[in-house]
């Protein structure tokens, strides 16, 4: 029998408990809400720990309107295993494809407008994003709510859980998990309350890991992510802690290098705050109804030589979650080695800036960008010259080891960028990398920048391994006792991801792991 003793914190349960709860949430994001909401509506009570001042998770940075659906279980089962590589188990991605089908009833109890027409519906590029992968046809999207936006479904389904009498205690991380020293079962979590003391929280029946995944840890994120920054359209707050939690547990971990994106360029300011650019996203019309591109469109995306080197208008529905992009926007100079193309920057001029803000964010709880930029400006968010040179040597940037040498902008190459990109606008056609759309030139002073910028992703789908009942698993393919792990800690999805799949998991996830904790016997610890 395995020895938990030595675990980190956890050495058995205390002599007093805090607070207590049948079930203990870590994470207040949509698959917590879901959970919560289906366990408080069964008569049990349901504590949830939040780290910061209030939820939502990355639950509010998604569209929020549509979801995933199976058209034909079999086909479903076996195109997911394709995106998956093999590398979920089959049982997990059945109950998955069963359990999708039980979204609308779910949604149909949120205090939302629901659609009278909710039916699968296909759209090459999204529902499904391969069209060609093995049992795509077994895959379609559907629209149940009446769009209400990330923050709008997850808003919705947290207040049917509060209502219902889940409890949630705020600016309180949970920061380890208390084992059982000899069998590992899993006791509750020591949390930290807002001013660093350590409090003891029993969950009676079990603990569920919903705080996401580590889409702001430097560490993790160069370890199996990639060696040059990326940033995450996310929220800050989700900096691996249930990884880290379930590792001390003797937790086996999955996923680790799948992410959906890179699908935008952008900056992370002092706050943690992601502003990324516009997403030029002809279905949604993100992008393509910005008055930035809209009314102006003098507005390109350079390399530190000062180049272009991608169709900065292509349509994300092309470029299958990022994909497309990553051999372009991630290519290395092998003899060196380091990156082409990271980090880049905006630039554009007066016209573009006059038109509306330059930069945007998915976060719905990250402050809105302003529409004139002169907040930005002033903060330095923005670089101003009068000249194309005096804005290259402005266009600094760090060194890091494996990407970049310290270095500012070749002043030569943005020229002679800007030249070619104004002449081929001028003969209305030719522009370099295909791009036909937005061909208005730069043709004055000031000039503008925004930079350096980093290569931004939607999220993490890496985590602790879990069963299909949402039990975490250790390393010898067991279950840990009275441990569940939910939403993005340890998600299903493996190198290849589907619109709006994170959404269907977050719902299916925690909907699955109520039902399965519901039938755990009290502790008696």
């Amino acid at each position: 029998m395995t020895d938990f003793s030595g675990s980190a914190r956890g050495k058995g349960a205390p002599e007093r408990w805090d607070h207590e709860a049948d079930f203990v949430v870590v994470g207040f994001g949509g698959a917590a809400a879901v959970f919560a909401m289906t366990a408080a509506g069964a008569g049990v009570d349901v504590l949830i720990l939040e780290k910061g001042e209030q939820g939502g998770g990355n639950s509010v940075c998604v569209a929020g309107g549509l979801i995933m659906t199976p058209t034909d279980d079999e086909q479903a089962i076996e195109y997911l295993d394709w995106l998956c590589a093999g590398q979920t188990g089959r049982d997990v991605l059945e109950m998955f494809v069963r359990r999708m089908k039980d979204i609308p009833a779910f949604q149909h109890q949120l205090d939302l407008p629901v659609k009278d027409n909710a039916n699968p519906f296909r759209i090459g590029g999204f529902f499904p994003e391969f069209v060609r992968a093995p049992g795509n046809e077994g895959v379609a999207g559907m629209s149940v709510v009446a769009a209400p936006g990330g923050a709008g479904l997850y808003n919705a389904i947290a207040a049917k859980a509060l209502e219902r009498g889940a409890r949630v205690m705020y600016k309180t991380p949970a920061v380890s998990l208390v084992q059982d020293p000899f069998s590992g079962e899993v006791l509750g979590v020591i949390a930290q309350d807002e001013h660093g003391n350590d409090l003891y929280i029993k969950g009676r029946k079990a603990t569920i890991l919903a705080c996401g995944g580590f889409e702001c840890d430097e560490e993790l994120l160069q370890q199996h992510v990639a060696q040059c920054p990326v940033y995450f359209a996310g929220s800050p707050n989700l900096t691996g802690d249930g990884i880290r939690m379930a590792q001390r547990a003797g937790a086996k971990l999955w996923h680790m290098n799948a992410v959906a994106g890179p699908l935008n360029w952008g900056i992370k300011v002092e706050e943690g705050y992601v502003y990324n650019t516009y997403d030029f996203n002809k279905v949604a019309g993100f992008g393509y109804k910005h008055g930035v591109f809209k009314d102006a469109g003098s507005v390109i995306i350079v390399n530190r030589k000062g180049r272009r080197f991608y169709n900065e208008t292509i349509d994300t529905s092309l470029v299958q979650h990022g994909l497309m992009n990553r051999p372009v926007w991630l290519a290395m100079d092998t003899e060196v080695p380091e990156y082409l193309n990271v980090p880049s920057f905006l630039i554009f001029d007066d016209k573009a800036k006059a038109a509306g803000a330059v930069m945007s964010t998915l976060n719905s709880r990250t402050p809105r960008w302003s529409e004139d930029n002169q907040a930005e400006l002033a903060k330095g968010w923005i670089i101003q010259a009068d000249t194309l040179e005096e804005l290259a040597a402005k266009c600094t940037y760090p060194r890091i080891p494996g990407v970049c040498e310290a270095g500012s902008m070749d002043a030569e190459g943005l020229k002679e960028t800007v030249q070619a990109y104004n002449a081929a606008c001028a003969q209305g056609d030719g522009i370099e990398f295909g791009r036909q759309e937005f061909t208005v030139p730069l043709d004055k002073g000031p000039y503008y920048a925004v930079g350096p910028m980093f290569p931004v992703f939607l999220n993490t789908h890496g985590g602790p391994q879990h069963d299909s009942s949402q039990r975490v698993l250790d390393l010898d393919g067991k279950p840990i006792p009275r441990l569940y792990a939910i939403g993005e800690c340890g998600s299903l999805w493996g190198p290849y991801y589907n619109s709006m799949g994170d959404i269907s998991e977050f719902i299916v996830s925690g909907m699955v792991a109520a039902e399965s904790a519901l039938a755990e016997p009290m502790s008696v610890a």
